[in-house]
């Protein structure tokens, strides 16, 4: 009884999913829930890269009428994407290294 009780303990500890001991059913992750996980940085890297295209633009227009909304999206996406980014690592760090 204590072998098999430490055994789903070690099991229960390994795999870092599962929060009742004595009843290891059904509380493995599925793919898609870490691929939920990881969406957010990937969208958040998107953005990062969109708002760089507007930081060009900004960058390199002479025009006003073009200066002004570039920058002003450059300032959005920027805020964006690092919401995205840190809910995304904070979602899979706290998965994946958390417990």
């Amino acid at each position: 009884m204590f072998i098999k009780f430490k055994v789903r303990i070690i099991q229960t500890v390994q795999s870092g999913c599962c929060y009742d001991v004595l009843n290891n059913d059904g509380c493995e992750i599925i793919m898609w829930q870490a691929y939920f996980f990881i969406l957010p940085i990937g969208l958040g890297i998107l953005t990062l890269v969109v708002s760089l295209i507007f930081l060009f633009a900004y960058i390199t227009s002479n025009d006003n009428a073009t200066r002004l909304p570039a920058f002003n999206w450059f300032k959005r996406l920027i805020v964006v994407a690092f919401l995205l980014l840190s809910i995304g690592l904070f979602m899979t760090f706290t998965y994946f290294w958390g417990r």
